[in-house]
């Protein structure tokens, strides 16, 4: 929404930025999420409801400025920054969607349900599995299965991206 406001200046909805009661909120629930016991889950409970209305305040910003992207509210008189414009569009698009399903498994996980279909493990990358091999030492790691194989000298002769991994 940065970039759009630059291309677009002053015109339609004011860029509101929340970065710092984000990252102030983090901070709160990675402090509470360090006490044990029900104090801290209690705490928990109260912060990430804050955290998710900011979330929401900012979804809304983001459907508003596609909005006025798509009627022409927020516009460049360069074609070349049109363009970027209607990629940027599309972006936030991509972004709301994914945030909505996100803020669900949040909720879902505040109130005890641990195994949401569908859990997005990164926003930046949503195609990111859990990975367990069931040792000791590396429980879960996260990306995707992909099979190498090598010939002399460390040619890759073949490779193969798994849809899902193995072990499910």
């Amino acid at each position: 929404m940065k970039k759009v406001t630059a291309i677009t200046g002053a015109a339609g909805t004011k860029l509101r930025d929340s970065m710092r009661s984000v990252q102030r909120r983090v901070a709160e629930i990675a402090r509470a999420s360090r006490a044990k016991g029900e104090t801290g889950k209690a705490k928990l409970d109260l912060l990430y409801p804050k955290l998710l209305e900011i979330t929401g305040r900012v979804m809304g910003q983001a459907r508003r400025f596609s909005v006025e992207i798509g009627s022409g509210v927020k516009r460049s008189g360069d074609v070349l920054q049109q363009a970027k414009l209607q990629g940027l569009k599309a972006q936030i698009d991509d972004m709301v969607e994914t945030v909505k399903k996100v803020v669900h498994q949040t909720k879902a996980r505040v109130f005890g349900d641990t195994h949401v279909a569908g859990k997005i493990l990164s926003v930046f990358e949503p195609s990111t599995e859990v990975i367990r091999k069931g040792k000791g030492s590396k429980p879960t790691e996260f990306g995707k299965v992909v099979k190498v194989q090598e010939a002399e000298n460390q040619i890759v002769i073949d490779f193969e991206v798994y849809d899902q991994s193995k072990a499910e």
